[in-house]
């Protein structure tokens, strides 16, 4: 079935390393900013698995990826961090494909391949394929969706290349470190509570019988969405598809309930850190990332703290001199998620001048509302970003697929588009009175360990 979809990006802005959804645009037209439109072709298997194409003639090339819908969100406690495990696991061979032979075939035949390990879904991508070898990335996908081979004592020495993983990024590293703490007391019920690495502990408990009910379970077609762009036709992919996959029966799919919980209280956590400065982190409960107060929270977002023009900036930064850097992201996940605020003090001596600096700012944004100069401002900024970014096939693709995942709604763009250019002062400052306050809050005050 072939329709014609217009599609956005997300402006992505790195921020202490951190990345940040943002709202998708493409043009500009009457002053309001306009759908991208590109196609794409749907279809969907008797066994459950869905598949989106994306032709693109402009070189003969082919990426193919393959997604599961299962990722640290579905993770029952004791277990966090088999998702990723899992993920590492999936290149030690199969019952058809030794070790390491799936780097080899990919390399040989001119393209890349790797894995990702999300939150709400794990995927595994070939990339930059000649055209005609789409087949080997279908028949790998495959071979491994359904046979592969869990060796124990391979499982245990990936186990511990996984745990080497986990000290490195984030143990190590402290502002990792910190930022796992005080996600973990912001959300104490809820499967934010632990990291996509999971916790040190449940990585070294995990099983390798846990690990084959893991996979098991979730790596079905049914669970799976394959997504293909490039120089391809839809329907060869298609019926290559159904030769590769079309056998595979479907399976019941038991996921946890995701909890989500309510905040009443401010809640603060101190951290001591090798740092040379001291960072404040305020987290703030915000909704689903499909809510429709996201769009307004984004732009807020900009307008406080993230654009070059913010008032973070030109008060705290510029004027007052008191913090070295800003920055602000919104999570956008199925379930309620942060919006998250990052602060850089001059100096420990000045982690209570800024954050009351912070927090008169929010207040002048609330008792006087923005501009539309303000809102303007944000809307180029996302319009030039989208301009270069939606040139990029690629990333286009993945946007598109982690939506339908998330939110079920390849539309979502749209959704956000047209609250885009809907949205007015008023929006922006009701969105701060209701999620930016204290009782919805965690502070994490990281300090240097010298001090």
């Amino acid at each position: 079935m072939r329709k014609r979809r217009m599609i956005n990006v997300f402006i992505v802005t790195v921020l202490l390393l951190i990345t940040i959804r943002g709202l998708s645009l493409a043009a500009e037209i009457n002053g309001e900013i306009a759908d991208l439109e590109f196609d794409y072709t749907y279809s969907k298997l008797d066994n459950g698995l869905e598949i989106y194409v994306f032709e693109d003639h402009t070189v003969p090339l082919v990426n193919f990826s393959l997604w599961y819908k299962v990722g640290a969100f579905h993770e029952k406690e004791g277990i966090t961090g088999i998702s990723h495990l899992l993920e590492h696991i999936m290149f030690l061979g199969t019952n058809t494909l030794e070790k390491d032979q799936i780097h080899k075939l990919v390399k040989t035949a001119g393209g890349s391949n790797n894995a990702g390990t999300n939150y709400e879904y794990t995927v595994y991508y070939e990339e930059d394929l000649p055209s005609s070898k789409l087949e080997l990335a279908m028949a790998i996908e495959a071979d491994r969706m359904r046979n592969l081979k869990i060796d124990k004592a391979e499982f245990l020495r990936e186990k511990e290349v996984v745990k080497q993983e986990r000290r490195m990024r984030v143990e190590n590293d402290f502002f990792q470190s910190s930022m796992e703490e005080i996600m973990a007391i912001a959300f104490k019920k809820s499967p934010l509570h632990h990291q996509i690495v999971g916790w040190m502990e449940d990585i070294d408990n995990i099983t390798v019988e846990q690990l084959r009910d893991y996979y098991k379970m979730y790596y079905a077609p049914n669970n799976a969405i394959m997504a293909v762009s490039g120089d391809v036709d839809p329907q060869e992919v298609l019926l290559m598809a159904e030769k590769y996959y079309g056998n595979y029966q479907a399976k019941e799919i038991d996921k946890p309930k995701l909890i989500t919980e309510e905040q009443q209280e401010e809640r603060v956590i101190k951290l001591s850190r090798p740092t040379r400065v001291p960072y404040i982190v305020m987290l703030y409960k915000i909704p689903e990332g499909n809510h429709q107060d996201m769009v307004a929270i984004n732009v807020l977002l900009d307008i406080l703290v993230n654009n070059s023009t913010s008032r973070v900036t030109k008060e705290l930064e510029q004027r007052k001199q008191l913090i070295l850097a800003a920055g602000a992201r919104a999570s956008s996940y199925s379930i309620p998620g942060f919006a998250q605020v990052i602060l850089v003090p001059t100096s420990t001596d000045e982690i209570e001048s800024v954050q009351k600096a912070f927090e008169d700012e929010l207040e002048k944004l609330i008792n006087n509302g923005v501009s539309e100069e303000e809102i303007e401002i944000v809307k180029r900024k996302v319009l030039k970003t989208n301009v270069f970014a939606s040139r990029d096939m690629t990333d286009l693709t993945n946007l598109l697929i982690s939506d339908v995942i998330k939110f079920n709604n390849p539309e979502q763009y749209n959704k956000e588009i047209k609250l885009l250019n809907q949205l007015s002062s008023k929006d922006i400052v009701q969105v701060a009175e209701k999620y930016f306050v204290k009782n919805k809050r965690t502070v994490g005050y990281i300090i240097p360990d010298n001090q």
